[in-house]
Formats: C-alpha cells, structure tokens, sequence
C-alpha cells in the first residue's frame, strides 16, 4: 500500500499476514466456482465472494492492496461499523490511494471477511 491512513499500524500488517492464505485460497475458490481452468478447487463454499470474480485471468496479487485496505480498515473501524454503510463507504473513500471505485467490492469483501 503507498500511502497509509493515520489508523494504519503495524499490527494491521500483523494481522494481514496471518489472514493473506485464507484470503488467497477464498479467491482462488471463487475463480474455480466461476468456471476457471487455471483456478485450484479448494473444496471451500462461496457467499459473498462472488463480488470478487471480475474475470478468470485477474490474480489475488492483482487485488491484494484492496483485500489489505478492507482488512484494515476492519481492524481499525469495525467496532464502530459492524456492517458496511455510506458513512464508512466515505471515510475509506478518503483514505484509499488508489481507484477505491474499481476496488471497492474487494475492500469492502475483505472488510466483512469473517476469519
């Protein structure tokens, strides 16, 4: 991630890298649901991942930085936004370097991944 929130530590970091494999597999299940040839079938069930298959060549690597931003986001606001609404929609919003339009239903995945 460039640029980082106030709120970002490095105990998100911590956490975000204990969380990345389940993350990964959860994509690559996704990809396999949605009929990839390339994508591992990791046995696991599909909810709201759905969000996530923009296309069979786009790679977890290609949409880390959202999955990390959504996680941190939880990390910092998820006491205060149990579930996702505009309120919080604006304040990541602000603080996403990036295209948050494009990534939003990663972030916004990441952010209601329950680990």
């Amino acid at each position: 991630m460039a640029r980082k929130p106030d709120w970002y530590t490095k105990d998100t970091d911590s956490t975000w890298d204990r969380i990345k494999a389940a993350f990964a597999n959860d994509w690559e299940q996704t990809k396999a649901d949605f009929g990839s040839d390339t994508a591992r079938d990791m046995n696991q069930d599909v909810d709201d991942t759905i969000k996530q298959a923009m296309g069979t060549d786009d790679a977890f690597e290609n949409r880390e930085q959202a999955f990390r931003f959504g996680h941190a986001a939880h990390t910092h606001y998820g006491n205060d936004y149990r579930e996702w609404n505009d309120e919080l929609d604006r304040k990541l919003q602000k603080d996403y370097d990036g295209d948050y339009n494009r990534d939003r239903p990663y972030i916004r995945h990441a952010y209601l991944y329950k680990y």
